[in-house]
């Protein structure tokens, strides 16, 4: 597996990953065509940049990128209804099963090692954000977008909600959303070095690990769907309503 550090060559990040990169341009320290032999250190050494800055920002650009291998084969000759009731069944259900399970696990390991280690209060504050965040999000989702893919599909219109009669207006928020979800994963991965549990870390922090990793794993195939299948199969489905009408 590819490991950051302040070691790692830009052509190492080129090869990698296009969102580090990216990430690493948009910060004016390096241009296409500059020498990619450097390191991180000696890039960050000359610009007087200490390198855990640009280490903290390369590693929240390369966990809001999305894997190329999410499978959702699940989802090939679904109906967007279908979709919808997917999300719903396998990320909705189970964040709002999950969420209060971690928040309790965190808060007991903040309790049992907060006073050692600064960063799980961190990650205590940070769930607690994304938690709410998340249920804002499916609770827009539910009272907007999911029913106007419905009536889309079942009355050949769609019925007015609160978001207007578009999907586009509760899909631009809902891209926003995941925007500011990701970036909120990035920072969970740094905060807990990529979920690696500690040596000699007592059970209920192993276990608050693993559940925030299939926390994660869930949250970035979640927003796959959405992203990929859901969002532009609503679109171009409410296109064609519109044209046949």
């Amino acid at each position: 597996m590819f490991e950051l550090s302040s070691e790692t060559r830009v052509s190492e990040l080129q090869a990698e990953s296009p969102a580090m990169m990216a990430a690493l341009i948009s910060t004016g320290i390096f241009h296409d065509g500059d020498n990619q032999d450097v390191s991180i250190a000696e890039l960050c050494w000359d610009f007087g940049l200490n390198p855990l800055i640009l280490l903290n920002a390369l590693a929240r650009a390369r966990a809001a990128e999305a894997p190329s291998n999410i499978d959702v084969s699940e989802l090939d000759g679904l109906t967007l209804t279908q979709v919808v009731e997917n999300i719903e069944s396998s990320h909705h259900v189970y964040l709002r099963e999950t969420m209060p399970e971690i928040g309790e696990l965190i808060d007991r390991v903040v309790d049992a090692h907060g006073a050692s280690d600064d960063r799980l209060t961190e990650v205590q504050a940070l769930f607690e954000k994304m938690s709410a965040d998340l249920e804002n999000h499916m609770l827009h989702e539910e009272e907007a977008l999911f029913p106007m893919v419905r009536d889309m599909e079942a009355d050949g219109a769609i019925k007015p909600t609160r978001c207007g009669d578009a999907v586009g207006g509760p899909i631009a928020c809902m891209e926003n959303d995941h925007k500011l979800v990701q970036e909120e994963l990035g920072h969970l991965c740094e905060l807990t070095d990529d979920y690696a549990v500690p040596e000699n870390a007592c059970m209920t922090y192993r276990k608050m690990l693993e559940q925030l990793g299939r926390f994660g794993q869930n949250t970035v195939v979640h927003i796959h769907k959405e992203d990929k299948v859901l969002f532009p199969g609503a679109l171009k489905a409410q296109a064609a309503l519109r044209a046949g009408g």
